[in-house]
């Protein structure tokens, strides 16, 4: 398979894991706490920070944190993916043993900073929150 094809069936993977889990989420998510199956649709960076910030007590703490950091580890694959390919280069250079916990809250952190961007699609402020702060020589 060419590198083109493998990166769009790649995307394709993510975009349809990240529709089942919101699938998922939705049908487990408590309304009666103030939390709504709809924290799970993330169509901004702000919706992705709301669902990565869920209080600990939550009955869905878990299930939101497990959403969260699945959305970065897509991310993370996105840019091997690129990178691998040879047509792009990376996008982001993170130190090597850096975890998804502290890749979330340069994110988090850098949307509370930066809030002209919390209306953006959540990958989009993904990589410019990781790029701000690891960014890769030129």
């Amino acid at each position: 398979m060419k590198y083109s094809g493998w990166i769009r069936n790649v995307g394709i993977a993510v975009l349809g894991a990240g529709w089942l889990i919101s699938g998922n989420a939705h049908a487990q998510a408590n309304e009666s706490d103030g939390y709504s199956p709809e924290d799970f649709e993330v169509h901004t960076a702000r919706d992705l920070s709301d669902v990565c910030t869920i209080d600990p007590g939550h009955s869905d703490h878990n299930l939101a944190i497990g959403f969260c950091y699945g959305f970065f580890e897509g991310a993370s694959h996105y840019d091997d993916a690129l990178a691998g390919s040879g047509l792009h280069n990376d996008i982001v250079c993170a130190p090597a043993g850096v975890t998804r916990k502290q890749a979330t809250a340069v994110f988090i952190q850098y949307i509370k900073d930066n809030p002209q961007y919390d209306i953006e699609p959540p990958i989009d402020a993904i990589f410019r929150s990781l790029i701000a702060k690891w960014p890769c020589a030129e």
